[in-house]
C-alpha cells in the first residue's frame, strides 16, 4: 500500500458504502514456497521539515515485485514514481527501500530491522511505529537493500527506476512530476528496483516474449494467478467496507505472501490484460500492497511461472474488480527491462540511460 492509496480511498469509499459487494478472499499464503521469486518491497519514508525534526510517515510494505535477474526486481511504475507524482515532489524527504522474499514479513518486523540496523532517522520510529520485539516473526525475515538510484542535495530520494514513458520529463511549478497518462489501463506501468547484492539462492523468472500473449490460443478464458503481499481486508473487518479508512489509518500490508486465483482472462488490450476478479463467482481479489504483483497463466492444469503481466490499477477497493495488469510482452517493456539488467552493476548508469528519473534530475 502507498500513501496515495490512502488519499484516494476517500474518493471511493462513499460509493462502496452504498453498494452490495460480496466479500472475497485474496488467496491462501504461499506456505509451500511455490513462488520464491516473488518478493515484498518495503519502503522507509521520512519527511525532513526545515523547521523541525524528521517525521517518519511510512515504514512498511509498499508494493510487490518479482526477481527477474540476480539483482533486478520488476514492479509497477506507480510504486517507484509515486513520491514524485502524488506526494511532495523531489525534495523534502528521505527515502529508501528493501525487499524480502520470505513468506511472512510484517510491518513490525521491518521497523525492528530499521531500528536494529540504525538506519538514519530510525530513532523517530516511536509510538505506533515503534518496534515491538515481542511480536517479531520467527524466524526473522531477511530484508535485502535496494540501491539508492537518486539523491536530492545528497539526501536519498529515489529507490527505483521507472519506465521512461511513464513520467513527463518537466517538473511542475510545485516541484512534483506528472504522469503521462493517469489511466493505468494505458500507462506503461512498469518499474524496477536494483538490489545492492545479487540473489544467489532464488531463480529469476522470465517474461513473456514480445507479442507472445497474442499468439496463445484460447487466452481469453485461461485461468490466471496473481501473487502478492497486499492487504486482506476480510481478515481485518469480516464485513463490507464502511465510510472512512477503518483499519487503513496507517497502512495496509498483510505481511504474508499470498496466492490469488483471480479468475480467467476476460479481455486483452494493447497495453493491458484483465482477469475476471469476481468475488461473486468465487475469484480471489487483490488489494493495496499487491501493486506490482506478477500475473501467471494456468494452462493444462499447471501454473506457468512466466510473468505475463504486472498489477497496475484498482477499481473496487479490494473487493474484487477488473484491475488491469500491464502487459510485459511489449517491445518497450523488454527494452526498458533489458537496459536495467545490462546496467545492474552500475546503478548510476542504469539511472541515466534507462529511467524516467534521469529526466527529473535525480540520477547521480
Amino acid at each position: 500500500m502507498t500513501r496515495s492509496h490512502l488519499l484516494s480511498a476517500f474518493l471511493v469509499v462513499p460509493w462502496l458504502a452504498s453498494s452490495s459487494i460480496a466479500l472475497a478472499s485474496d488467496g491462501p499464503s504461499d506456505v509451500n514456497g511455490e513462488y520464491p521469486a516473488v518478493g515484498a518491497y518495503y519502503e522507509y519514508f521520512v519527511l525532513l521539515p526545515s523547521d523541525g525534526p524528521p517525521e517518519v510517515t511510512f515504514a512498511e510494505e509498499s508494493c510487490t515485485g518479482t526477481l527477474v535477474s540476480e539483482k533486478v526486481i520488476l514492479t509497477a511504475a506507480h510504486c517507484t514514481a509515486f513520491n514524485y507524482i502524488d506526494d511532495i515532489g523531489i525534495a523534502g524527504y528521505y527515502d529508501q527501500a528493501w525487499v524480502t522474499f520470505d513468506v511472512v514479513a510484517t510491518a513490525n518486523d521491518f521497523r525492528c530491522f530499521l531500528r536494529d540496523q540504525a538506519v538514519p532517522h530510525s530513532e523517530f520510529l516511536t509510538g505506533e511505529l515503534a518496534c515491538n520485539d515481542a511480536a517479531r516473526t520467527s524466524p526473522f525475515p531477511v530484508f535485502r537493500a535496494a540501491a539508492i538510484t537518486g539523491r536530492n542535495n545528497g539526501v536519498p530520494t529515489a529507490h527505483g527506476l521507472t519506465h521512461p514513458d511513464y513520467v513527463r520529463a518537466v517538473l511542475k511549478n510545485d516541484g512534483t512530476a506528472k504522469a503521462e497518462d493517469f489511466n493505468l489501463q494505458n500507462a506503461p506501468d512498469m518499474g524496477t528496483l536494483i538490489l545492492l547484492e545479487p540473489v544467489t539462492d532464488i531463480t529469476p523468472l522470465p517474461l513473456r516474449a514480445p507479442g507472445e500473449l497474442n499468439t496463445i490460443a484460447g487466452l481469453v478464458g485461461t485461468p490466471a494467478v496473481s501473487v502478492g503481499y497486499g492487504l486482506n481486508w476480510t481478515k481485518i473487518t469480516g464485513q463490507q467496507p464502511t465510510r472512512g479508512l477503518g483499519p487503513l489509518t496507517f497502512g495496509g500490508d498483510s505481511g504474508v505472501k499470498r496466492i490469488a486465483r483471480v479468475g480467467p482472462i476476460q479481455s486483452l488490450h494493447k497495453n493491458a490484460l484483465w482477469p475476471r476478479q469476481s468475488p461473486q463467482k468465487g475469484d480471489d481479489s487483490v488489494c493495496y500492497g499487491d501493486s506490482g504483483s506478477p500475473l501467471f497463466l494456468e494452462r493444462n492444469g499447471q501454473v506457468e511461472q512466466i510473468v505475463s503481466g504486472v498489477l497496475s490499477g484498482w477499481a473496487l477497493w479490494c473487493q474484487g474488480s477488473k484491475d488491469p495488469y500491464f502487459r510485459v510482452d511489449q517491445a518497450t517493456a523488454h527494452e526498458f527491462l533489458q537496459c536495467v539488467i545490462e546496467n545492474q552493476d552500475d546503478v548510476a548508469r542504469a539511472c541515466r540511460e534507462c529511467s524516467a528519473e534521469n529526466a527529473l534530475g535525480l540520477c547521480d
